[in-house]
């Protein structure tokens, strides 16, 4: 049994009684409360981040961050719309992927670019990765678009591993190969087409062959080797996009803790016109083989905003997200600056933060691309050489980059 009831500074509600929650696999106890009477599972030993306008929201700022830009845009045709970053060291070489589209947030037609860099702060011009699936629309529209998931490597080749989104349909993952100078760059399913989901124009018609079947086994023994699953998993990968509080969950990640427990977690979600998110992140723990318990609220604070956590050699865990709310249960819509780490030696409490990045641009240097928002989100963050590396977008307009040094962070590779 998991006791976790730190002293916190937060704004939960907080009652003398504890009580037992089955939690997937996990009885935890917890006398903290949503303020609906929802038990939830405290794992933020901080306090919560200042009321006020701060830059760094009361947190400390990290030393020596170094700042570069990826890539910015020259104008709208070029797409002044980047998001969903994905970051990975190969064979000496840094890549970065992302979304892109000319008019705006998901909308029809989104494709992939990918960038390149051997130098801290030179990157290569983007090229298409993943061209448009489909007729290139406004987001007012509805269409096919693609989302970057992350990279993989099998048998020591890099893999562009995309998911494809279409009206009506489940989500289903598409894969490249990015290696330079492979002759096998041609785009193909991981997985059967869902019922209604429509196939990209640049995937032909015909089935997988037997080496690309075989690669996709691969990929997705990949995600399980190393305890990653889909920043779009839902019900057929055994994870419940519904808490047990009734709240709609989106932006799977997971990462195993110091005792070997694979944990999942997800963020609620909302809009400024459609404001029904608490600002906390969910937690789920396994219940039986390749699949996890409802989710509970925990009381991690959220923008909200997607998070990644990155695993060390010793079992910290490195937080990586926009933990700036600073109250739960209020739907507030944030700008998501800062970007913070949050530290973690166990998996289980998070008692250490640090801002990456502050002081956001507050506006935009191409005008008129909808769903747009100031900050530094969604982060994709890897170590190398007891250094920390992580993309992201700035204000889903830009692509940018970050390095700091672990011990920067009071932690070791």
């Amino acid at each position: 049994m998991i006791v976790l009831s730190m002293g916190l500074n937060c704004t939960v509600q907080k009652r003398t009684a504890f009580v037992e929650v089955q939690a997937g696999s996990k009885k935890i106890k917890t006398h903290y409360f949503t303020k609906d009477s929802i038990p939830v599972i405290p794992m933020w030993a901080l306090p919560m981040p200042a009321q006020n306008d701060s830059i760094n929201r009361g947190f400390t700022l990290v030393e020596n961050p170094r700042h570069a830009s990826v890539w910015q845009p020259a104008d709208s045709m070029e797409g002044a719309y980047n998001h969903y970053s994905c970051l990975i060291f190969h064979k000496g070489i840094f890549y970065a992927m992302w979304g892109n589209h000319r008019y705006g947030e998901d909308a029809p037609g989104q494709r992939v670019l990918y960038s390149k860099s051997v130098d801290w702060g030179k990157w290569t011009s983007p090229v298409e990765l993943m061209p448009a699936p489909g007729p290139v629309r406004p987001r007012t529209e509805r269409g096919i678009h693609l989302k970057p998931d992350r990279w993989v490597i099998v048998n020591d080749n890099l893999y562009a591993v995309v998911y494809v989104f279409s009206p009506g349909a489940a989500p289903y993952p598409i894969a490249i190969c990015a290696e330079p100078g492979s002759s096998n760059q041609e785009a193909f399913l991981l997985s059967g087409l869902p019922e209604k989901a429509i196939l990209p124009g640049f995937i032909r018609q015909q089935a997988n062959t037997a080496t690309q079947r075989e690669v996709a086994s691969m990929i997705f023994a990949w995600y399980k080797k190393n305890n990653h699953i889909s920043w779009w998993a839902s019900g057929n990968q055994g994870v419940d996009r519904r808490a047990v509080d009734g709240a709609e969950l989106i932006e799977s990640f997971s990462y195993q803790a110091s005792d070997g427990q694979q944990i999942v977690m997800l963020r609620n979600w909302g809009t400024p016109s459609n404001p029904v998110h608490n600002n906390r992140l969910y937690v789920s723990f396994p219940e039986g083989i390749n699949k996890w318990g409802k989710a509970y609220p925990t009381n991690i604070p959220d923008s909200p905003s997607r998070c990644q956590a990155v695993r060390l050699a010793d079992g910290t865990i490195l937080l990586i997200g926009n933990q700036i709310a600073p109250e739960f249960d209020k739907a507030l819509y944030m700008n998501r600056d800062p970007m913070t780490v949050s530290i973690s030696r166990d998996g289980y409490s998070f008692d250490r933060v640090f801002v990456l990045r502050n002081n956001a641009p507050k506006t935009f240097r191409i005008p008129g691309i909808r769903g747009r928002n100031p900050g530094f989100a969604y982060s994709s963050s890897i170590v190398r050489e007891d250094t920390l590396y992580t993309l992201y977008s700035i204000g889903k307009e830009d692509i940018g980059i970050t390095r700091v040094p672990l011990k920067a962070l009071g932690v070791n590779k």
